[in-house]
């Protein structure tokens, strides 16, 4: 090989070299660039299953560890630790006609009642530790509502006979005259009770005399919705929820027409304002069975709802899902016959959406409404529940399967 070609041998062999590290560099860097636009975690992972046997009720602690489910014939309510014990509950304590449970962030407390029943106007407070009772009182009326609050320090209770009872929470039992239980009249029946994250405070929601209140845990009215009695009562047919973003800065509020959620419509309000909403936003006459969810800041909210649509004499129900900014403008919107979005959770930050066809799937959608996964369930849905901080959803499905799955 003369000297002239070994030159060009060489020089195509770092040609070749560069070209093979450029190329390879390129590999590195698009690698590094999917890993940083990936999502934190595959969203819908089954955590953890197991069947059960007359279930009636399960719900999540804000962090997701602990279920608390009640189940069985004879009733009974049970608390489980499924990431550090999967395979046995913590404990079992009987607890007869209970439909309902809620269980605090540490495990601490555990409620169970009977919701709704005109017949067992009671709430049960069991002890995080071992499932002894520490109360079980009338309340004078049927339980509509009751949650813990996420710092496990409350128990917020709204009843059928207008009243709104806070109980302090501890490890000791409830006697006769304990100052540990507060209760003040509610304008209306309590349709719903919720807590913050952060913050000290509580809001409700009522039927009848309706509105959506804001209240301290001593008692005091911060602000209320409609401000007036004369616009209260003008409401009345109308049914309020209320729930709190993860912040405590806003509070979502719903009304709708009567059971079937008819003609409903959305509120925002600050939680420290005067009782003005932020934007309202109206779903329409023909709207029925409203979900709604908001992200832990505020900025988004989504709500699935039916719309009737009459043609003739015939008519048939399209599903929507509707993503809502913080001033109350339409993002998007996504549904209709061919795909029925039920929304069961939004994350956090708003990045997804899980949904359900109201049957036996989950899907999984990106903040712009595209569909990132499909998950087939093993029967049809019959209860869901999400943790406080959104990372972990409860499945419960007709065959008897109670699921837990991560959000990513």
């Amino acid at each position: 090989m003369t000297k002239r070609n070994r030159k060009l041998w060489i020089s195509f062999a770092l040609s070749l070299a560069l070209v093979f590290l450029a190329v390879w560099g390129l590999k590195i860097a698009v690698r590094h660039a999917a890993a940083r636009l990936a999502p934190p975690g595959r969203p819908l992972t089954l955590l953890w299953t197991r069947r059960v046997n007359g279930f009636h009720g399960a719900a999540l602690s804000p962090q997701g560890e602990l279920v608390a489910l009640s189940s069985g014939a004879k009733g009974t309510v049970s608390l489980w630790h499924w990431r550090t014990q999967p395979g046995h509950p913590l404990w079992t304590h009987p607890a007869t006609n209970a439909s309902s449970v809620a269980v605090g962030a540490t495990g601490a407390s555990v409620l169970a009642w009977a919701a709704l029943d005109p017949n067992q106007p009671d709430i049960t407070i069991l002890r995080g530790a071992d499932g002894a009772t520490l109360a079980h009182q009338s309340l004078g009326g049927a339980v509509w509502d009751a949650e813990i609050s996420a710092d496990g320090a409350y128990a917020g209770i709204v009843t059928g006979g207008k009243t709104l009872y806070l109980y302090t929470l501890s490890d000791q039992p409830y006697v006769s005259g304990d100052k540990r239980i507060q209760h003040w009249p509610l304008g209306g029946i309590g349709n719903s009770v919720a807590f913050p994250t952060l913050g000290s405070f509580l809001v409700t929601g009522t039927w009848n005399d309706s509105s959506v209140a804001c209240y301290t845990p001593r008692g005091t009215c911060l602000w209320q919705y409609p401000e007036g009695a004369a616009a209260r009562h003008a409401l009345s047919s109308r049914l309020f929820t209320a729930q709190i973003c993860g912040s405590g800065r806003y509070v979502l509020g719903m009304s709708s027409g009567n059971v079937r959620g008819s003609n409903p419509t959305l509120y925002l309000w600050r939680s420290d304002g005067g009782g003005n909403p932020v934007w309202k936003s109206t779903l329409g006459e023909d709207a029925f069975y409203p979900t709604a969810r908001i992200t832990q800041s505020g900025d988004f909210v989504a709500v699935s709802y039916l719309r009737q649509i009459v043609r003739g004499n015939q008519s048939l129900s399209e599903h929507h899902l509707r993503l809502l900014d913080r001033a109350g403008n339409i993002v998007w919107e996504r549904g209709g016959l061919l795909f029925p979005p039920d929304l069961i959770a939004l994350s956090p930050d708003g990045s997804r959406l899980i949904v359900s066809d109201g049957k036996k799937t989950l899907f999984a959608l990106r903040h712009d409404g595209h569909i990132l996964r499909r998950y087939p369930l093993p029967g049809l849905l019959r209860q869901t529940a999400v943790s406080a901080d959104g990372r972990v959803l409860l499945v419960y499905t007709g065959d008897g399967t109670l699921s837990l799955f991560g959000l990513g």
